[in-house]
């Protein structure tokens, strides 16, 4: 016994205008999945959503829109918030954390623009300097090497110092001929300092 063929989906239109240009709004399909496309001329309102024109989610913005997937990840099809499930911001505490993707690999950045964080993670969120053991905000590395937390500024566990060679010679300030002090700095080497004159002296050798 022959069985019939699936019927093929034919485009419909849903009872609800565009609310950005008023022009009729077409349930579409693609790939075994579900969108709304605006028909106006020029207007890019659309949505995910079921076979039966609903939105498969809003916006955790604003609570209303629908929200719509592109190449860089899901926004808001009224406010044009992004979200991707990367939760609110550990820096601002209101804007949504947005997974993107640009031209040298994926970043996150906060919906808020007077927020501006922003740092580069991976595909799935995770920040590339790790998490901070305070508020689990995103590490970066400074150009000294220590880590320091984005969103509550706290310096992580500092960049381990080797231990100081033996202490140079005693020498005497170029300025004002007093006696120097030698300093083991953190970029291991010795640095003489003169008290007196407040000069930082670095001396071959």
């Amino acid at each position: 016994m022959l069985k019939k063929s699936p019927t093929p989906f034919k485009p419909t239109v849903l009872p609800r205008p565009c609310p950005k240009c008023g022009a009729p709004v077409q349930l579409r399909q693609r790939e075994r999945r579900f969108a709304a496309v605006c028909q106006g001329s020029g207007c890019r309102y659309g949505f995910d959503a079921d076979q039966r024109g609903r939105a498969l989610a809003l916006c955790p913005a604003c609570l209303e829109g629908p929200l719509k997937t592109t190449p860089k990840g899901k926004v808001c099809a009224d406010c044009g918030a992004w979200d991707d499930g990367l939760g609110a911001c550990p820096k601002c505490r209101t804007g949504r954390l947005s997974l993107r993707k640009g031209e040298y690999g994926h970043f996150a950045a906060c919906a808020d623009l007077a927020c501006g964080l922003t740092y580069t993670c991976d595909e799935d969120g995770r920040p590339e300097g790790g998490r901070c053991r305070v508020c689990r905000g995103p590490v970066r590395k400074t150009r000294s090497g220590s880590l320091i937390c984005m969103a509550c500024e706290t310096w992580q566990h500092p960049k381990p110092v080797p231990a100081p060679r033996e202490r140079p010679p005693a020498a005497a300030c170029p300025g004002c001929g007093k006696g120097l002090r030698a300093v083991w700095t953190r970029k291991a080497r010795w640095v003489h300092r003169c008290d007196p004159c407040g000069r930082w002296v670095e001396l071959p050798g």
